[in-house]
């Protein structure tokens, strides 16, 4: 058994005799990473080594973590915690086994070659692969709630958490309210403490998320907070989020992005050693904010040892990915009766031109063979359509794809928090009725009800409107011009030739302007040109189009 793991991006390790233990991330509820080690050899020295007794062990963290505990040559458990927030990869073959955190050790390990068609399929149409698969067929990634044994020679695998809705909770409406507000704070405290007294620096947005972790932030007293925002000038999140810091008395930074200089940066060298240093084989980088945090770190603003929170995934785990067809009184299904159009147009549509039959057929056989290999579904039984698909987008995109945005923080040396991925969020909004979860109306009225900082009621979220004038003018002639052709024909053009300038943050410039003008295969936005260069980078380049790419999956 090999252990090959990467120190920094905040890994460490720590040892007690024999034991190893290599952990990243952090903690609720414990004195320190120490704490655990000594748990973890005491585990060990009066249990033993039991794939049962260590999943059960592993449920019981509650944190963001990663970690590869070694008790003897032979003898090795890794984790990720209940989201995947921070991936392990794993490869094996006849003559030995490996773990580590970063995956192109162990290609060179391995020396692997042979690769997944499926995964190449995965990551063109979604930007990520399903369950345990990445590009190379001998390197596998642990998946949200995975936990792994190898002792004496066997291998032991099991899932120890999935995230699906059960609607547990039978309490009216008014006392949701107050359970959710009561989670909220609750988590807020432990978020402040695990701080530990450092800066927070919160990427604040027009949105609900991250209103929601700076107003509940100054409903709780904690004054060392920083508020940043960027993107281009004009756009409808400067005002907004500079209103709201403004009003809860913390100092606010605004990064403006330009055209040129977020170009120059995604050719730089620093954006390579990015994509490198956090290579998956499993899923696009995250680049929401990877510029814009190395450019904050550049200027020195904040501490050094500042810790970063951002608002993922708020709008998820709230049900605002829920469509309004899937009511549970409509949506009580046999397996076989499951309607995957509507998950597919949202998740698995980079590239319109992929969205075939025989593409859509091998995407859906892939996720319900990873969820029955989880345990959530058998055959027999009936389900509400909108557990399903909320169990497959958490175990799917937001761990696989949404969740790497943390990657960012990591890179430029600083930690990072996930309060609405906290087990108490994960458990309350388990349990919650769709009714409730339907247009996030739960959570937007305990939001406005408790009005935390006063930053709520008279501030509107995401008053998205187009600037400067000249662009939305131009856009307006150009609209009036092609109406005659229809809808259909005018979402094309607007994609195509306004939304690389309209974009808030001018993200869509990680690929050239031309692509996106003259593309005539349906690109969804810089996702699609974002996995076009990682099948790129994973020897595809060969493939002249994503139309050849299809065909050449089909064989």
């Amino acid at each position: 058994m090999k252990v090959k793991v990467r120190e920094g991006f905040g890994w460490k390790l720590y040892q007690n005799n024999s034991t190893k233990l290599w952990f990243s991330g952090y903690l609720i509820g414990r004195k320190d990473i120490d704490d655990l080690l000594l748990e973890a050899v005491d585990f060990f020295n009066t249990d033993g080594i039991n794939i049962k007794n260590l999943s059960e062990w592993v449920r019981k963290i509650s944190g963001h973590f990663a970690f590869v505990l070694q008790f003897s040559d032979n003898s090795c458990f890794a984790s990720v915690d209940k989201i995947c927030s921070i991936p392990i990869y794993i490869a094996d073959n006849i003559h030995q086994s490996a773990v580590s955190n970063h995956a192109p050790y162990l290609k060179d390990i391995f020396k692997v070659s042979e690769k997944s068609t499926k995964a190449a399929l995965e990551i063109a149409m979604s930007g990520f692969s399903i369950g345990n698969k990445t590009i190379y067929k001998n390197i596998q990634r642990l998946s949200a709630g995975e936990c792994i044994l190898w002792s004496d020679g066997n291998i032991y695998k099991d899932y120890y958490y999935t995230y699906y809705p059960n609607e547990l909770f039978l309490y009216d409406k008014s006392q949701l309210e107050q359970k959710l507000s009561e989670v909220i704070l609750s988590t807020l405290k432990k978020t402040i403490k695990s701080v530990n007294g450092r800066q927070i620096v919160v990427p604040l947005s027009a949105g609900n998320d991250s209103r929601l972790i700076v107003s509940g932030l100054k409903h709780l007293g904690c004054e060392n907070v920083i508020c940043f925002t960027y993107g281009r000038r004009g756009n409808y999140e400067i005002n907004t989020s500079k209103e709201v810091a403004s009003l809860l008395g913390y100092k606010w930074i605004y990064i403006q992005d330009l055209v040129k200089e977020k170009r120059n940066f995604f050719k730089s060298s620093i954006y390579k050693e990015y994509i490198e240093a956090f290579e998956s084989y499993s899923s696009i980088p995250n680049v929401q904010d990877i510029y814009e945090i190395y450019t904050l770190k550049s200027q020195k603003i904040i501490d050094d040892d500042a810790v970063i929170i951002n608002g993922n995934s708020g709008d998820f785990i709230s049900g605002g990915h829920i469509p309004n067809k899937y009511q549970k009184n409509t949506n009580y299904l046999s397996v076989n009766e499951l309607d995957w159009i509507l998950f597919l147009d949202k998740h698995y549509s980079l590239w319109r031109k992929l969205r075939t039959k025989f593409n859509d057929s091998i995407i859906i056989s892939e996720l319900l063979k990873n969820i029955s290999e989880r345990g959530v579904i058998n055959s027999q039984e009936r389900v509400y359509q909108y557990a399903i698909m909320e169990c497959v987008e958490c175990i799917g995109r937001q761990s696989r794809l949404v969740i790497n945005q943390q990657r960012s923080y990591e890179f430029i040396g600083h930690e990072w928090r996930l309060p609405f991925w906290s087990e108490d969020f994960l458990n309350f909004w388990e349990g919650v009725p769709v009714e409730y979860k339907i247009n996030q109306s739960l959570y937007k009225s305990v939001l406005m009800d408790n009005n935390w900082g006063g930053v709520w009621n008279n501030i509107k979220v995401n008053n998205k409107r187009i600037r400067p004038y000249s662009l939305w003018l131009v856009r307006w002639v150009v609209k009036i011009l092609v109406s005659p052709a229809g809808k259909k024909v005018w979402h094309r053009i607007e994609k195509n030739m306004f939304a690389y300038w309209v974009h808030p943050t001018y993200i869509r410039v990680i690929a050239p302007y031309f692509k996106y003008l003259f593309d005539f295969r349906g690109h969804r936005g810089a996702s699609s040109w974002l996995a076009k260069q990682a099948i790129d980078r994973y020897g595809f380049s060969s493939i002249a189009s994503v139309d050849n790419f299809v065909k050449k999956t089909k064989k």
